[in-house]
């Protein structure tokens, strides 16, 4: 509530890390097990595939497309997650909305998931799939997910929106998963990731094969919006813009959709002052908690369990914004999970130094936290984040009762 966020930013103290320098373009080094525990969430790891196994990327063509596009998403309560639908060369698949992930995934074989997800027909050494590989197979490990075997494949994707919008793609890389099996008793699910820069060595993203420059997901009228940032009602809601950092030099795999963390409340505590490292939060749609690097978490009041967290973040303004979720507001479809991982981020060979790799700790935020802002903006050519004034669900829930 309002209430409980001024008693945040009135109690919390002020601590701040150092900032990398966003510099693109590193290589990654092994890329296995990118983060590991037991939440609710997709958020996606992405392996480094060998230089030896890259092969040359069909090029890209585009018909005559619409330069915004808006998709109609669902909530899945099942998985505490928002769903879209697409297309890949005529047969309907659908996925979870993940801003923490690079890749277009679908289920390698029929059977394997839930037939609402779709399934790609073949097997897996058809001559079919291999005159469609872009890219050699590689075995993807996620946070909750184990894809097994995941074929690197081209194909036309179709993007259909509101009333008879459609935006139409051929050649465009994405992943076909064998095996795919859940941890911690979550179920899989394919992925449609909304990350566009990826670090060298990696497969390429979805949104870097198409000519969209920016998104906003609007949570209150479950919407995606594809094309200019401009976040829903423009004129009527308030938004906050945050500058998002580029983590690749920390040896993340991707530009993944990041902020400092200048101040850390949890259950009403100000842990600020046991920060002793730069802290960053990752904007994660495919999370419905928040998932938190082990160190922090053995080193906070995480470990005994999360009732309410606050976190202090930087604007472009140079003032702050406090990102929040408790379990009193968090109510219904809402669920402010949290849980340790182990981020195995490795920078590349030229950031580490004499020193050793640089140390840090990570949160990824999930829809606890950023469903009650009413949307989230990306704007992928300034490097921001816009999201809207904080509302308190549960209070809105029990108007709406």
């Amino acid at each position: 509530s309002a209430q409980m966020l001024e008693k945040y930013e009135n109690k919390i103290r002020f601590c701040s890390g150092n900032q990398p320098n966003a510099q693109p373009g590193y290589s990654m080094f092994g890329r296995r097990d990118f983060v590991r525990g037991v939440v609710a969430t997709t958020t996606a790891a992405v392996p480094l595939v060998p230089q030896g196994a890259m092969a040359p990327l069909p090029p890209t063509t585009h018909t005559t497309n619409p330069r915004e596009l808006t998709l109609p998403l669902r909530f899945d309560r099942r998985g505490g997650s928002y769903v879209l639908d697409w297309e890949l060369n005529g047969r309907a698949f659908s996925g979870i909305l993940d801003t923490a992930s690079p890749f277009l995934t679908v289920s390698g074989s029929c059977g394997e998931l839930d037939p609402r997800w779709g399934c790609l027909p073949g097997k897996f050494e058809s001559e079919e799939r291999k005159e469609r590989r872009a890219f050699d197979p590689t075995y993807e490990v996620y946070g909750l997910q184990e894809d097994g075997l995941t074929d690197w494949l081209s194909s036309e994707v179709v993007l259909r929106g509101e009333g008879d919008a459609s935006y139409r793609v051929s050649d465009v890389v994405f992943g076909a998963s064998e095996g795919v099996g859940a941890k911690g008793g979550t179920a899989p699910a394919p992925m449609f990731g909304l990350v566009r820069e990826v670090a060298e060595g990696i497969r390429p993203s979805f949104l870097s094969q198409t000519d969209f420059d920016g998104f906003t997901v609007d949570f209150d009228e479950s919407r995606l919006r594809l094309g200019a940032p401009n976040p829903p009602d423009a004129q009527q809601r308030e938004g906050t813009t945050i500058p998002l950092v580029d983590l690749r030099p920390l040896g993340a795999p991707a530009f993944e959709y990041a902020s400092r963390v200048d101040r850390l409340v949890v259950n009403g505590y100000d842990v600020t002052m046991w920060l002793d490292r730069p802290c960053y939060c990752v904007f994660d749609t495919g999370t419905t908690g928040m998932l938190v690097s082990r160190r922090l978490w053995d080193s906070t009041l995480f470990e005994i369990g999360v009732q309410q967290c606050a976190m202090e973040l930087p604007t472009v303004g140079g003032e702050n914004v406090v990102l929040a979720a408790s379990t009193r507001s968090c109510r219904n479809d809402c669920l402010l999970v949290s849980t340790p991982i182990d981020v195995e981020w490795r920078p590349p060979e030229s950031e580490i130094g004499p020193g050793g790799p640089p140390q840090f700790d990570v949160i990824f935020v999930g829809l606890a936290f950023l469903r009650s802002r009413g949307y989230m903006s990306v704007d992928l050519n300034s490097s921001t984040m816009t999201i809207g004034p904080y509302r308190d669900l549960s209070r809105a829930a029990r108007n709406e009762a």
